[in-house]
């Protein structure tokens, strides 16, 4: 369970550990629970997204089906739109 695992770290730093932790779950064959504001970082970490609103979950699937569904450019489009409702 990771909880914003690379919020205030440098760009190279950040990637390293983006990096490792990509490398390790293929490695050990283990799935990663990451709670993350940065979208980016859940796209490329993360194959199934819950978006969660005042503690509720108010939708899931993965990255590309939320974007699509919500008909947004990318993951931090939909996350904006769902916080904003």
């Amino acid at each position: 369970m990771l909880d914003e695992p690379t919020a205030s770290l440098d760009p190279e730093t950040g990637d390293f550990v983006r990096t490792f932790l990509e490398d390790y779950k293929k490695e050990k064959k283990i799935s990663v629970l990451l709670a993350s504001h940065n979208m980016e970082e859940v796209k490329r970490l993360c194959g199934s997204v819950l978006m969660m609103k005042d503690g509720l979950i108010v939708d899931r699937g993965t990255p590309e089906e939320l974007i699509t569904k919500y008909g947004r450019r990318d993951l931090e489009e939909v996350f904006l739109e769902i916080a904003r409702k």
